[in-house]
């Protein structure tokens, strides 16, 4: 009975160990994808030491690390696919909310007389199994979102290339589809020879335009419809501060401090004359 019971704590371990890691992999995949990876990372490692203050047994302390890691991770994989960001504010709230589900239930379980402990066997168990798994499936979705990143930027950089201006001491970069914006803000920076500029700090305006439409109406008809639409535009205007326009610049996306791609994009033929 006993080997049983103990073979049974290995096994329980090894799978809680393996599901955690999962989660955690794929938050490392996702946060590197948002290219957001200080304020997620700081998050992780307070998600990680906080259970070894709380706690007291060595067995408790390792799988509630693990534990509010994983939470964390899920939370934060839920809250990217319903459209937020893994910015600092988010995370850090959601750090609160994954300490606060398993130190919670052992708080319930202690009013009601139960002690929650954690088998050493367990706990090591699911150590080996996260340990195990989560380096090389952290490493594997990292290399697969790399090379996805670097495919998605190259491509933004090279449609958008194709609509840059100068004006004044500025570099103005018109977005056929507004969508667009965010991408271009979070991920793109550019580069002069004297300086970087990141286009998270670059204005927005917004240009709608008024279009007639003629469309051909039905054979029996042999009319014409005539429609007006409207049709919005999306500019970034980016500052030099003064600095005049160069005669060329580098465009670079990047994921954190990762450069996935760049271009070089000429601006002296479009300058005024």
């Amino acid at each position: 009975m006993r080997g049983k019971t103990t073979f049974v704590r290995v096994v329980w371990g090894l799978v809680a160990g393996a599901l955690m890691a999962i989660s955690v992999a794929w938050f490392a995949g996702t946060v590197y994808r948002e290219g957001t990876l200080f304020a997620p990372l700081a998050a992780f490692v307070l998600a990680f030491i906080i259970p070894f203050f709380l706690y007291e047994a060595l067995a408790k302390r390792l799988v509630f690390a693990l534990l509010t890691s994983a939470l964390l991770s899920g939370l934060s994989l839920l809250t990217v696919s319903l459209g937020g960001q893994a910015t600092g504010p988010t995370v850090f709230g959601l750090v609160l909310v994954a300490l606060a589900i398993p130190v919670g239930i052992d708080l319930i379980l202690q009013d009601f007389g139960t002690r929650l402990t954690v088998p050493a066997l367990f706990s090591r168990s699911a150590v080996a199994s996260f340990l195990a798994a989560v380096l090389p499936l952290s490493a594997w979705i990292i290399a697969h979102e790399h090379s996805t990143a670097v495919r998605e930027d190259t491509a933004l950089i090279q449609t958008v290339a194709q609509n840059i201006s100068p004006q004044g001491d500025a570099i103005v970069f018109e977005l056929a589809d507004p969508k667009q914006k965010d991408r271009l803000k979070n991920l793109v920076s550019v580069r002069t020879k004297e300086k970087i500029y990141s286009l998270s700090d670059a204005e927005e305006e917004s240009v709608v335009e008024e279009r007639t439409v003629r469309r051909k109406s039905s054979k029996q008809s042999q009319g014409e419809v005539i429609s007006r639409e409207q049709a919005e535009r999306m500019r970034i205007i980016l500052n030099l501060q003064g600095a005049p326009v160069p005669d060329d610049i580098v465009l670079f996306s990047h994921r954190g401090p990762i450069t996935t791609s760049e271009l070089r994009v000429s601006l002296e033929k479009k300058k005024p004359s």
